[in-house]
């Protein structure tokens, strides 16, 4: 039986630009420091390590590589202990034997790479080196299918509940460890694929309640692997769902960061692509995206307002024509937040002279609308509302509606939250000689922002 290619360590090697003698050469002056000797790697070895004839290089050696390259574990380079490994995958049939398929293994590894580290451990390193004995191949059937799903909506009505907030570090504890089944033994690749779009699912989830909390980087990360596993999962939906969690991480980050611009062009980017094949996607996912695609539209300025008001109406149209026939992960997307997130993408282009009174009118529904406990959406719906009336040039209206906000923030913690009323200070500021403006400026401070 040929060895399985080492295929993770060569495309890392490829992405750093070196050849086979320059990665052994720079990992042999790793190892000198470290230890009292020197490293004896070259091009041939390293060529046996990607052929897979060698899959588990000296710990020297292994720090060393994973240095030069630059990567999180072990098993990000596609290094496992030979004597424990027992775990294998059910190849789906279409796409078993060949080098695709080799492909396609290695880009599963690095995907469960990238969650490796973010919670306290690292589960699926230490899975797939077998540390400490006590590793069996995990069977994977209907009933883990179904746990993952739960958690994901437990995770999302948590989030949608409270903000991101506390549950943060749990949610990315159970993504790790669902990550590590993702190498398990699969009853049937039906079950395969359903497992691989249930952690799509929780890595979207765990990914926005990253973003609420403020952790954009482990946001990204999670986003960039539930797209990842939704592809493998052939599921549009979700994959469509983490870009445009992307575009919307994107598009908050233009607001505060020097390069706005490229931002902004990266939402935009995004968002577009979660589009692609628009025709597999539900009505009401539709919906969601051509709403996302508005917001991002909305980020990059007045240039497209006219394109930004044409995806309002193909949101609001695909709303329309949704059925119930849905996943369950959007059966939450209810009139409340398709006018939130409609008038939030209307904002940026309000805020600049654009389409004031179509902005207006959806933030005012969607406050009327939305569900008893859900503070969140509703606070960020006022939030916004009260500095589009305050820009207008109505700061005494503005500053009543801030009132009301802050009222509506509850027991929620949000860094979007928290942003919102930032813009709302910022809006707010050419008005502070007036006392309910300085009033609301002293309340933002105390009860959300200090």
């Amino acid at each position: 039986m040929h060895p399985e290619p080492n295929e993770l360590l060569r495309m890392a090697r490829d992405a750093a630009g070196l050849t086979q003698a320059q990665l052994a050469e720079l990992a042999n002056q790793q190892v000198a420091p470290g230890t009292d000797k020197t490293g004896a790697m070259d091009a041939d070895y390293i060529g046996k390590l990607e052929r897979g004839v060698h899959r588990w290089p000296n710990q020297e050696y292994r720090r060393a590589l994973r240095t030069v390259l630059d990567a999180a574990s072990d098993a990000a380079l596609g290094f496992f202990s030979t004597r424990h490994r027992a775990a294998t995958v059910v190849i789906s049939p279409q796409r078993g034997g060949g080098g695709d398929d080799v492909e396609r293994k290695a880009f599963l590894r690095v995907l469960a790479g990238s969650v490796a580290g973010l919670a306290f451990t690292d589960p699926v390193a230490d899975f797939l080196a077998g540390s400490g004995n006590q590793e069996i191949a995990r069977r994977v059937g209907h009933s883990e299918v179904e746990q993952v799903g739960h958690a994901a909506r437990m995770f999302a009505n948590q989030d949608h509940l409270f903000g991101g907030g506390m549950a943060t570090d749990a949610a990315l504890t159970q993504l790790s460890a669902s990550a590590q089944l993702l190498n398990g033994q699969f009853a049937t690749a039906v079950v395969r694929q359903a497992f691989f779009a249930a952690v799509g699912d929780l890595a979207d989830t765990v990914a926005g309640m990253c973003f609420d909390a403020g952790l954009h980087e482990q946001a990204e990360r999670c986003f960039r692997f539930a797209v990842g596993c939704a592809t493998e999962a052939a599921d549009w939906s979700i994959r469509a769902k983490a870009l445009s969690g992307m575009a919307n991480l994107a598009v908050h980050q233009a607001r505060a960061d020097d390069a706005r611009q490229t931002k902004a062009d990266d939402a935009l980017s995004y968002a577009e692509v979660a589009l692609v094949r628009a025709d597999r996607l539900s009505p009401l996912v539709q919906a969601m995206m051509y709403s996302r695609y508005a917001r991002a539209l909305g980020a990059v300025g007045q240039a497209r307002e006219a394109d930004c008001l044409a995806a309002v109406g193909r949101a609001e149209d695909s709303f329309a024509a949704s059925s119930g026939d849905e996943p369950a992960w959007i059966r939450y997307y209810d009139q409340a937040r398709l006018e939130r997130d409609n008038g939030r993408a209307l904002l940026g282009l309000a805020l600049n002279g654009g389409a004031y009174d179509e902005a207006e009118r959806r933030l005012r529904r969607s406050i009327q609308a939305f569900p008893a406990g859900h503070h969140r959406g509703k606070a960020l719906a006022m939030a916004n509302l009260a500095t589009l009336t305050m820009s207008h040039g109505d700061p005494a209206h503005g500053a009543e509606l801030g009132g009301d906000a802050l009222a509506a923030v509850g027991a929620v913690r949000s860094d979007r939250v928290s942003d919102a009323f930032r813009q709302l200070q910022a809006a707010a500021a050419p008005f502070r000689q007036l006392p309910a403006v300085r009033e609301l400026h002293g309340d933002i401070r105390r009860m959300v922002l200090g």
